[in-house]
C-alpha cells in the first residue's frame, strides 16, 4: 500500500477527518481497535498541539499529514509552518513522573499532551525547520499484522 497524504485545515474540526483518514489508512491491517485508538490519540493530539501552540489558533493556517507503513511499523507524520516544539518538551517523561498517583490535583489541560504521546507510541521524531516542522509518530506493528 503506498504512502497517503492529506492536507487540513488548522482547526479543531479537522480533528475528526484526522482520525477517520487513519482508520482508513490503518483498514488494510486488521489490527484490535486498542492499538488504533491509542495511535489516533497519539495522532489527534499532536494535530491539536499544532493548532493551539503552533499556531495560536488563528484561522487561515493548514498542516499536512503523511501516512505511511514498513513491514514492521505505521509512519504518521505531521507537517507544519507554526512555532516549533520547545525541546525541553520533546523528552519523555521520566518513569517516577509517568507512576505518579492521579489526582484532580495533578490533572490539567495544558501540559499533559506530550507525555500522553509518548505513553501512545513507540516512538517520535521532531525536525524543527525554517520553514517547516516535522513531527513523526511511529508505532510497530503487532505480529499477526506483519
Amino acid at each position: 500500500m503506498p504512502a497517503e497524504e492529506i492536507t487540513l485545515s488548522a482547526d479543531y474540526s479537522s480533528l475528526s477527518t484526522l482520525a477517520l483518514a487513519l482508520r482508513h489508512y490503518l483498514t488494510v491491517f486488521e489490527l484490535d481497535e486498542s492499538w488504533v485508538y491509542s495511535f489516533d490519540l497519539a495522532l489527534c493530539e499532536a494535530a491539536t498541539n499544532i493548532i493551539r501552540h503552533g499556531y495560536q489558533e488563528q484561522p487561515g493556517f493548514h498542516y499536512r499529514v503523511r501516512f505511511s507503513h514498513t513491514s514492521a511499523a505505521v509512519t504518521v507524520t505531521l507537517y507544519d509552518s507554526g512555532t516549533a516544539i520547545p525541546e525541553l518538551q520533546l523528552t519523555p517523561a521520566k518513569s517516577d513522573e509517568q507512576n505518579e498517583e492521579v489526582t484532580l490535583d495533578t490533572l490539567s489541560e495544558s501540559g499533559r499532551g506530550m507525555p500522553l504521546i509518548f505513553a501512545c507510541i513507540d516512538r517520535a521524531i521532531y525536525l524543527p525547520g525554517g520553514s517547516e516542522n516535522q513531527f513523526s509518530l511511529i508505532k510497530q506493528l503487532p505480529p499477526a499484522a506483519h
